[in-house]
């Protein structure tokens, strides 16, 4: 089998929940990038790269697209869509940034792999070691009264699992928590993310006014480049600190592991190039062991697909993942995917087992 074609094509999906923020921006629309990958076989595979919102990524969707349809995509015509090793390091040949970009071709050649093998995309990379994955939803930036009424409906559907956005003020920060806490109860699991919003010291004092709301983990409270400073927090406060815009590959999460600053880290399939690439980064967590989740990115039942696949394939998940956030999104070409009561498990066709109407975002035929 051969890869004889790669086209990308840019999507836009709207934020159904109105005032959704974090600390370091707020964005109601967000680009994805579709990318299909066709093989001399007739069999194709569809991927999708999230550029994020550029003060998160420092990219755009445009430079996706160029990327992919005029320099990756004519790369790797001829290759075997087997061969992702071989693939992924001529694309880091050609470009050493760019993981998002990769990450859509790495997802595109999963579901083409599985699809060939006829497959869920899990089998690929060893199987699944969990039946499903217990789900943290996540909350945006509100005003306390609002965030703990929301975060209430949600619970009502059956997550038990919040990850609350703050990096206001210590007076609604502190209150955020302990609102949510009295509306949701003393079961669900409550994670604060920062989002890189204090220094370790202001940090460090929100967190110890939070913990009597009993948060389990606090996540990127400092810049990213800080790692002196995460330690810090870390070794002051209860809570478990996880690091996300702190690590983007293998490189950065040995780093995080040998300065002692984190417990956990969140593996992101979009800002760390792919699935190939995540479980690398993972087997670096179990070697240390270190924990670790499957965090996520705004955007479609197909990139949620292939979170779950990687999060039952992951040997030592105990924690729960980012999965889910396509719920709030409109104007979403795929369909396949769904959480039950807190839980969601992977699709059982053939690769990333999602439907996706190719004629809407213009890659049919």
């Amino acid at each position: 089998m051969k890869i004889t074609k790669v086209r990308a094509v840019a999507h836009q999906v709207q934020n159904t929940i109105t005032g959704w923020k974090i600390s370091l921006g707020s964005k109601d629309t967000h680009e994805l990038i579709f990318v299909r990958i066709d093989s001399d076989e007739g069999i194709f595979g569809v991927g999708i790269a999230s550029p994020g919102a550029i003060y998160i990524s420092g990219d755009t969707g445009i430079h996706h697209l160029e990327l992919i349809n005029n320099i990756f995509g004519p790369a790797i015509v001829g290759a075997d869509p087997f061969a992702l090793e071989a693939i992924m390091r001529n694309l880091d040949s050609l470009t050493r940034s760019a993981e998002r970009a990769k990450a859509g071709i790495d997802l595109a050649l999963h579901d083409l792999m599985g699809k060939a093998l006829g497959v869920p995309a899990n089998r690929l990379f060893g199987g699944a070691v969990h039946e499903g994955v217990r789900v943290n939803r996540l909350m945006g930036m509100y005003p306390p009264r609002e965030m703990a009424e929301k975060c209430k409906a949600v619970v009502e559907k059956g997550y038990t699992a919040l990850k609350l956005k703050v990096g206001t003020t210590l007076q609604e920060d502190v209150e955020r928590v302990q609102r949510v806490r009295e509306a949701v109860g003393p079961e669900v699991m409550i994670t604060i993310d920062f989002n890189q919003a204090c220094s370790p010291k202001e940090a460090i004092q929100r967190i110890r006014k939070m913990e009597p709301y009993d948060v389990a983990i606090v996540e990127q409270p400092v810049k990213a480049a800080d790692l002196k400073g995460l330690a810090l927090v870390r070794q002051s406060v209860q809570p478990r600190v996880m690091a996300d815009e702190s690590v983007n590959n293998a490189a950065e999460a040995l780093r995080i592991i040998e300065s002692g600053a984190a417990d956990i880290i969140s593996l992101k399939i979009p800002k760390m190039g792919g699935i190939f690439k995540v479980r690398k980064i993972a087997a670096v967590c179990e070697a240390a062991g270190i924990e670790y989740l499957v965090g996520t990115a705004p955007g479609s039942q197909l990139l949620d697909a292939a979170n779950v696949h990687l999060a039952v394939s992951l040997r030592n998940l105990t924690l729960p993942c980012e999965i889910g956030e396509f719920e709030r999104m409109a104007n979403d070409p795929c369909r396949g995917l769904e959480v039950v009561r807190g839980i969601s498990r992977p699709p059982q066709g053939p690769g990333m087992g999602i439907e996706v109407d190719l004629a809407k975002i213009g890659l049919a035929g």
